[in-house]
């Protein structure tokens, strides 16, 4: 017997928007041939999506600053500045190894 598929729960949510947003939602939702509920949900996952994005730079930037306190391991901005410019000869270039 094939297994079931399972269904995404949805639920509504209510958002009080400004009158004009609502026009000009309405009005891009005619330009492009989809319904103002899939525009709101198309930008709220775009949002959503940078948001996360964002946060696992700076997750990552703490992680390597605690990483640095730790060790004292870095590379300069020239190390790291070269290899840059290498990298647009040679996408193959290896990031140079940390140091004290």
């Amino acid at each position: 017997m094939p297994e079931a598929i399972a269904k995404t729960r949805v639920s509504s949510v209510t958002l009080k928007i400004d009158k004009s947003y609502r026009e000009r939602l309405k009005s891009l939702a005619v330009q492009k041939n989809r319904s103002a509920h899939y525009l709101m949900k198309e930008a709220i996952d775009r949002y959503l999506k940078a948001e996360e994005a964002q946060q696992a730079v700076l997750t990552s930037v703490d992680e390597a600053i605690a990483h640095y306190e730790v060790t004292g391991l870095h590379l300069s901005h020239a190390e790291v500045k070269a290899w840059a410019q290498e990298l647009k000869t040679n996408p193959q270039a290896t990031l140079p190894e940390c140091h004290a």
